[in-house]
């Protein structure tokens, strides 16, 4: 592939010179001075800068971590990191359901203490549940959801019972 590229730009070289001879003959003919070839810029960069500052960047984006994080995240995270119980209680935390403001406020300080080190990402993983690399944290519980409930409806139910008539009969006669 890179020998088929390089190939196509070695042709294309060759043209652009024989196209650049021509004009350079048409011009001393003429008295004038012909042009010369046009050099491509050479890049001041090299592939160590280009990984250097992609590296930078990469680091930049995982300090300022609270950019990926959600409102849960960052309230779990702001309420670990209250140290006064007063602070605390002035968080908001409205956005967490039931069971994970439960969770949050069952949670011991030393719990706290690991959720505030690991960053608001994995504060809003743990308070959904999933693993957040924070080892030895309680799991939130999640509500049970209830399956559809059976509603009766008579004339469905009579339908059904006619159906089920006529499925029982036509068994016995075949």
């Amino acid at each position: 592939m890179k020998a088929a590229v390089r190939l196509a730009l070695e042709a294309a070289e060759a043209i652009l010179k024989a196209i650049l001879a021509i004009i350079a003959a048409f011009c001393r003919l003429l008295g004038v001075a012909s042009p010369s070839m046009p050099q491509p810029p050479r890049p001041t960069t090299t592939p160590e800068d280009v990984a250097a500052a992609y590296r930078d960047e990469y680091t930049r984006e995982i300090a300022n971590d609270h950019a990926h994080a959600s409102d849960v995240g960052m309230a779990v995270h702001q309420y670990a990191a209250a140290i006064d119980p007063a602070i605390r209680g002035a968080v908001d935390i409205s956005g967490l359901s039931a069971e994970q403001t439960d969770w949050l406020l069952g949670l011991r300080e030393e719990d706290l203490q690991r959720l505030v080190a690991a960053g608001p990402k994995a504060c809003e993983l743990a308070v959904s549940g999933k693993k957040c690399g924070v080892v030895g944290l309680p799991i939130p519980t999640t509500p049970q959801i209830e399956g559809p409930r059976t509603v009766r409806h008579p004339a469905r139910d009579l339908l059904v019972d006619r159906i089920r008539d006529h499925a029982a009969r036509v068994k016995l006669v075949t």
